[in-house]
């Protein structure tokens, strides 16, 4: 979908349902998590220093958690790397200086010599501090099929 239809989509069900949020939100969040995820390939350490914020927490599926300190360690470790990190299909929810964005996220690349293909369903939590969406907590799950 693109970012025009996402837009459009998001100013609709806020109306819809009078939600305080604005497709500006939405579009910048989506731009925040592309940015965020594209750091993971580029190894940009700043960038997501910028984005997580001091007490960010991710809860892996297995129940583990990582903080900030732990994934920027991983990033830049020559032990890691990333060849795609695309996040999909995302479902961004606006409440004034809170957000939370859901999306399907597809990794692959190498960890400590043993590769990795798959893809996980994940929600963010974001806050809006100084005019920037900066995220707090992450939850990663498998994602499965579901048949209907």
């Amino acid at each position: 979908m693109s970012s025009h239809r996402i837009a459009v989509t998001v100013a609709l069900l806020c109306a819809a349902q009078s939600l305080p949020c604005a497709a500006s939100d939405a579009e910048d969040l989506i731009a925040t998590d592309k940015r965020m995820q594209r750091a993971f390939v580029d190894r940009d350490v700043a960038a997501l220093d910028q984005i997580f914020t001091d007490d960010y927490v991710l809860v892996l599926s297995d129940g583990s958690e990582r903080t900030k300190l732990m994934i920027l360690s991983e990033v830049a470790s020559p032990d890691s790397r990333w060849e795609v990190n695309e996040s999909s299909d995302w479902n961004v929810k606006v409440r004034g200086d809170m957000a939370i964005v859901v999306a399907t996220l597809h990794q692959k690349g190498v960890d400590h010599e043993e590769a990795f293909d798959s893809n996980v369903k994940f929600s963010d939590t974001y806050i809006r501090e100084n005019g920037k969406w900066r995220n707090i907590h992450a939850h990663a799950s498998k994602a499965v099929a579901v048949k209907k």
